[in-house]
């Protein structure tokens, strides 16, 4: 079958974005790619049947390709949108979606402009570190991670955040640190035990030690990531399994390899999981209004009275309550903020804006979850 091509450039603020798609018939696919001033940020396959019809591939091929040059479109749209708009908060969550896209100077950028607006902007901090880490920036990583463990101590993705620079960094002993601070905070993150038992893994192939310490860190490393996959059981793939091996039978680099394999592997899943939670955010942006999002519940409600039984109506329904409970949340944490600073001798409204905003992250995790999955 012949192979179809197509390729697409767009220009903003300086930068390049390349979009280049075509089918392999080897493998029955289409392929996209996304290249950002020549660095790869996104490859997407879209498969299809082995017998479909060379003019069918031309319709696949063309219709992927202008997909997915609308979406970065989009997020080139929104990203000029929210830069004017000067709201740290949209700034913040339009960083955490390019982020998410693999568009990290986006996001960078996003972020720091967020954290001009609102120096205290603690979310603005962690994406910020999460962000340089992913460009390879580990001290302007660890910069950023700690001033939202700073802000937010008692926050467990934070301290799991700031562990993965030091340990990108090699100072184990800090990373370990922040791994155990997670935990404790969390018993049950599975991510942070994982991430301290690849801690202790890298510690050992960097110093080698001898046969006593040795067997004494296998039991270690061993017990850090069972626990990780008592809790999390998509961590148990065929590399975590031979690198269970490699770790018991005190080959250390091997290990080491196959879970730097494991843990890229779950990135990249969750990447792609909100990665497309964010775009609904990106493509959507009306939704960020509490006015058409009430407009949106009174006329789904009477659509839903003509067609009771109209599933993909309740569940529209349903993602709108929950989108303005998350926004009524967002305005209880605003007029906290402000009580707190108007008086911030008083603990009683610090600690409770802690619990508060929390329970606000986890809202919006809940959230985005249930956005990806319908």
């Amino acid at each position: 079958m012949e192979t179809y091509r197509l390729s697409s450039k767009l220009r903003d603020r300086e930068r390049e974005y390349l979009i280049q798609t075509a089918n392999d018939s080897s493998i029955g696919s289409v392929a996209t790619t996304t290249y950002v001033d020549g660095i790869l940020t996104e490859a997407v396959n879209c498969p299809h049947p082995s017998d479909i019809r060379p003019q069918d591939v031309l319709s696949l091929v063309k219709l992927t390709h202008e997909e997915k040059k609308k979406e970065i479109e989009a997020l080139l749209q929104t990203h000029r949108r929210v830069m004017d708009g000067g709201d740290p908060e949209m700034m913040y969550q339009l960083g955490t979606a390019f982020y998410y896209k693999g568009f990290l100077q986006e996001s960078r950028e996003l972020c720091l402009a967020a954290l001009k607006m609102n120096s205290e902007h603690h979310q603005s901090y962690n994406q910020l570190g999460m962000t340089e880490l992913a460009l390879g920036s580990t001290a302007n990583a660890i910069a950023a991670g700690l001033e939202a463990v700073k802000r937010r101590p008692r926050f467990a993705d934070y301290h799991n955040n700031l562990g993965e620079a030091y340990l990108a960094e090699s100072d184990f002993r800090a990373a370990v640190v922040q791994f155990e601070e997670a935990i404790g905070i969390n018993l049950y993150y599975a991510d942070a035990y994982f991430n301290l038992g690849l801690t202790h893994l890298a510690a050992v192939v960097a110093r080698t030690p001898d046969p006593v310490a040795a067997e004494r860190m296998a039991a270690k490393i061993v017990d850090s990531f069972h626990k990780a996959s008592l809790i999390h059981p998509a961590y148990l793939t065929p590399q975590f399994t031979l690198g269970m091996e490699a770790v018991k039978g005190h080959v250390f680099d091997r290990a080491l390899n196959q879970f730097r394999t494991v843990r890229e592997a779950k990135k990249e899943s969750h990447r792609q999981e909100f990665a497309g939670f964010y775009m609904k955010f990106i493509l959507f942006p009306e939704w960020v209004s509490e006015k058409v999002v009430q407009e949106r519940i009174a006329f789904l409600q009477q659509e839903i009275e003509k067609n009771p039984m109209y599933v993909d109506l309740q569940v529209d329904l349903a993602h709108c309550f929950l989108e303005q409970a998350r926004m009524s949340w967002q305005k209880g944490i605003e007029h906290y903020q402000r009580s707190a600073g108007m008086n911030p001798a008083l603990t009683r409204i610090q600690t409770s804006l802690d619990h508060i905003e929390r329970a606000y992250q986890q809202m919006c995790t809940a959230l985005g979850k249930v956005l990806e999955k319908a």
